[in-house]
This record gives C-alpha cells, structure tokens and sequence, in this order.
C-alpha cells in the first residue's frame, strides 16, 4: 500500500503543468537563479561581494515568500525556496570555512590545496562545509514542511543503482592509485607510492563522502526534487545538471575548465539524476560521486602530506 501510495505521489509531482514554451522559459530561470550566488566571486571587493551575496540571498527569499503569497504560484513557491537555500549556502560557505581556518585552526590554504596546509585541517573544513550545507536544507525543509524522505534523503530501494554506486566508489578507489601512481595527468606533491596511498585512505575517504554527499544533497536531493514539482522527470534532471555544472565554472582541476564541466561534471550530474530517482534516494548517487571525486581530493590532500 505505501509503495504503491508513494510510485502514485511521484507520478504527480513528476508531471509537467507547463507547455514547452513555459517549460523552456522557466527551466532558462532556474539555471540563472542557479548561477547568481556564484557570481559574487567576480564581484570586486570584500564588503561589494558580501552585500552581493546578501542581497542575492534575499531576493531569492522574497520571491519564495510572495509566490508563497499568491495564489496562482503558491504551488510552486518551494522551487525559489530551493535557490534561496543554495544561495543561503554559499554565502556561508564563502565566509565562515575561513573564520574556523584562522579562529580555530590556524591553518590556511596552501598552493595545491584550497582547504588548508595539513590534512586534519583539510578534513575539518571539508566537514565545516558539509555542516553548512545540512544545515541550509534542514531550513528549507522546515520552511516548507517536507521531510527528508521528500528530498531523497531515506534507503531507497536496493537494486542496480546501488549496485553501480558500490562498485563505482571500489573501482575509482582502484585506478586512482593505478593511475596516478604511473602519470601526472593531476599535479602530486611527490610520489603516490602504495604505503602512502594507504595512508591517506582515511582522510580521502572522508573527503570524497562528505563531497559527495553534500552535493548530492544540494541538487539531487533538495534542487531536483523541488524542480519536480514544476517539471517532468527529464527536464528537471537536465536542469538540476546545468545548475549543477554552473557551479564549478571557474574551477581549474584540469587544463581546460569547459572540457572538465562538460566531459565531467554534467555527465555526472545527469548520471546522478539517474540513480537517485531509479533508487529513490541519494545514496547511490553519493556513493559514485565519491569514488569519482577520488583523483582530485587526493591531489589536495598529496600536497599536506
């Protein structure tokens, strides 16, 4: 009976009540308002870019509390919502990772690692962000009404997603000692020899699951979730993706930025889609996210250690 209630919830909320003109207005929205807490990083100037960010942040919230307000968008009011709490995260995330590094660690980012100079601190500040981040969804969660379970967040059903997501995560963790062990097709503070891979395996692992889940949990779980509710499944998944995507532009793990975003980060947002809604959880989705994220966390980690 709940199996059946919940297949015929989805159904729904996976419909799409907009024509394709609609659809594909609304979708170009989305993906602005995706990108618009990011674009404080080209704003010039310490107090400009805070009060960009604030201001961003605010808007986003205003506009979740009128559709909220009014009655022919109050369906739909939780989808700005979401962008408020993605915004609401990287205000935080700009500023508060930094306070802990020089208040409490005393440590800073190093060149190779953006984190900081050792590997406890590395470890601590990507927890810092995963807190920040649960802690943004949580109050999105409590703002609506929903509950974990609506954002993906439960056990879902075991099958081959999860199956993909296991053995992704063990085979990543494979070759990315039996590659970078033998290339420098990602910059290494030295050799990755076996005794030291080993022993960085605690702290990547670490790493690479709070990464994984903390960006699953943002746009698997809380963005394409509430893109359902405007959506069909396969619009709000390519949306979630893009936005997904916009959000390492200007990150420099390879040569080429747009190479990286559009041979690796969309396929893997879209492939992320995938396996959270054929599982109805996250959890596979975390699990390959993590065993993907493996060279580049032990890149940063190679330069502490």
């Amino acid at each position: 009976m709940d199996v059946a209630l919940s297949g015929r919830t989805a159904a729904i909320a996976d419909r799409a009540p907009f024509g394709a003109a609609q659809q594909a207005a609304l979708a170009v929205a989305c993906v602005v308002a995706g990108f618009l807490p990011l674009s404080a990083g080209y704003v010039a100037g310490g107090v400009a870019r805070f009060a960009y960010g604030v201001l961003v942040t605010a808007v986003l919230g205003t506009l979740a509390l009128l559709a909220r307000q009014t009655a022919s968008l109050r369906k739909y009011w939780e989808i700005p919502l979401a962008f408020f709490g993605l915004a609401l995260f990287v205000l935080a995330d700009r500023y508060v990772p930094r306070l802990v590094e020089l208040n409490l660690l005393h440590d800073s980012p190093v060149p190779g690692n953006p984190y900081a100079s050792t590997v406890a601190g590395t470890v601590v500040i990507q927890l810092v962000e995963l807190l920040l981040t649960v802690a943004a969804v949580l109050l999105v969660l409590w703002l609506s009404g929903s509950s974990l379970s609506s954002i993906y967040v439960r056990r879902g059903r075991f099958g081959r997603a999860h199956v993909i997501g296991i053995v992704g995560l063990i085979v990543f963790y494979v070759l990315t000692f039996r590659v970078l062990s033998r290339t420098t097709f990602m910059p290494e503070h030295g050799v990755i020899t076996l005794a030291r891979y080993l022993s960085l395996t605690p702290p990547l692992l670490i790493m690479v699951a709070t990464n994984g889940s903390l960006e699953e949990l943002m746009f698997r779980g809380l963005l394409m979730s509430k893109l359902n509710l405007t959506f069909g499944p396969v619009l709000a998944t390519f949306v979630q993706a893009i936005v997904f995507a916009s959000w390492h532009v200007g990150v420099t793990y390879t040569s080429s930025a747009l190479v990286f975003i559009v041979l690796f980060v969309l396929p893997l947002g879209l492939l992320g889609g995938y396996l959270t809604r054929s599982a109805r959880s996250i959890l596979p989705s975390s699990l390959l996210h993590a065993g993907l994220d493996m060279p580049i966390y032990l890149g940063f980690l190679s330069y502490v250690s």
